[in-house]
């Protein structure tokens, strides 16, 4: 290599180095602003969700000859009316199991007590001393008798929405944004080719996101109602008082990834545990177990296929992520929001290896290959027409 060579070697490294510091110092920037703005900016992209969930029910009407208004109307009240329902059966049980809170803690306090006075007998010297430090079992009592319903769920998204009226404005909000989403749906990939027309970037491989985010939603909703419901089966069969708030709360921990479905289940294994012991509260969660297991590792990959090109690690740093960002919406949001920022990386030449890095591998022999998908859209299909989210540039 001649000295000019090395030169100008060296000249790309730089301008590549400073280029990446320059992008780094931009991101944070964003990153701080999509923070601060998060009382605007989760309402619209939690509207966007739920237009490309609720596309498809519109188009079937209208391919079933409903009129375009009617239809829309009619999809809106669907979503509307299953959100609601369930807030409304969520936020009635949980009122109610409240009430009942400080009984339930107090009888998990002599479970405790007297699993620590088993392990004293087996042994372990100090576990009674140990567990009586782990658990403030008077603050908490004190503090479910205390509180409020409303109060805890505004707490609990106060990282997102604010209070609780800033919840119920944000939810108006975001349905009013879904319904005119709605409305101009139609016709966008016309839309975006006059963009392109006019001079401006290219997204139809963004709208191909959207038809994954389609799919991956409508099949995670589906496994989310089954999860649901085999939870509360489950519940119901071992004599739980409240098997229908534990169904709800299955199925809605169930969008998160990775962590949703063990957390759902530890507040009906804690209730077996007071009602009726020790084996009936392990039996619940083996079950619990068994559900999610069967659910998440047969019944979704045979339902999904192997469309989605996303690491599993990725998945779950997506939702610690997210949630840290945009708080527990965040979370439920973690991964069509990331399926996004991988089209949107995979249509930069700067970027497209962090795309690459993101995808799901396999391992065949001592190979190491990305997977690859097949896609196709034509000018008469709807959003969510089922694209990949992979990069048209990589086939043939």
């Amino acid at each position: 290599m001649t000295p000019l060579n090395q030169e100008s070697d060296d000249q790309n490294w730089s301008q590549k180095g400073l280029r990446t510091l320059l992008s780094a110092a931009c991101l944070i920037i964003v990153l701080a602003g999509m923070r601060a703005a998060a009382s605007f900016l989760v309402p619209v992209a939690f509207a966007v969700i739920l237009t490309i969930l609720s596309y498809p029910i519109m188009g079937w009407l209208v391919r079933h000859r409903v009129p375009f208004s009617l239809a829309m109307g009619l999809t809106v009240l669907t979503i509307v009316g299953g959100v609601a329902g369930l807030l409304i059966a969520a936020i009635s049980l949980l009122a109610r199991f409240q009430g009942e809170l400080p009984q339930y803690l107090d009888a998990l306090q002599g479970q405790v007590n007297s699993f620590a006075t088993w392990l004293e007998k087996q042994g372990f010297a100090g576990a009674q001393h140990g567990l009586e430090n782990l658990f403030d079992w008077k603050t908490m009592i004190n503090y479910a008798t205390q509180g409020d319903v409303a109060h805890y769920l505004g707490s609990a998204l106060g990282t997102t929405f604010g209070t609780v009226a800033s919840v119920f404005v944000s939810s108006v909000i975001v349905f009013v944004l879904m319904i005119f989403a709605l409305l101009e749906a139609r016709g966008t990939l016309s839309r975006v080719k006059a963009v392109k027309l006019a001079g401006g970037p290219d997204l139809m491989h963004l709208i191909r996101s959207f038809g994954d985010i389609q799919k991956y939603l409508g099949i995670k909703t589906f496994i989310s109602a089954l999860t649901g419901i085999l939870a509360g089966c489950a519940c119901l069969a071992f004599g739980l008082k409240y098997p229908l708030l534990w169904a709800i709360l299955a199925f809605v921990f169930h969008f998160i990834p990775a962590v949703g479905s063990t957390t759902a289940g530890i507040p009906a294994v804690i209730e077996a545990l007071v009602r009726d012991g020790w084996g009936s509260a392990l039996t619940l969660a083996i079950i619990y177990v068994v559900i999610n297991f069967t659910c998440d590792y047969f019944v979704q990959p045979a339902l999904l296929g192997r469309r989605f090109g996303i690491s599993s690690l990725v998945i779950v740093l997506s939702v610690i992520f997210w949630g840290w960002l945009w708080g527990p919406i965040g979370m439920f949001l973690a991964v069509p929001l990331t399926m996004i920022c991988k089209v949107l990386m995979d249509t930069s030449e700067e970027f497209r290896w962090i795309s690459v890095a993101m995808s799901k591998k396999k391992i065949v022999g001592n190979e190491v290959r990305l997977d690859d998908f097949e896609m196709d859209l034509s000018d008469t299909d709807m959003i969510g027409s089922g694209a990949s989210t992979e990069s048209p540039q990589r086939r043939d």
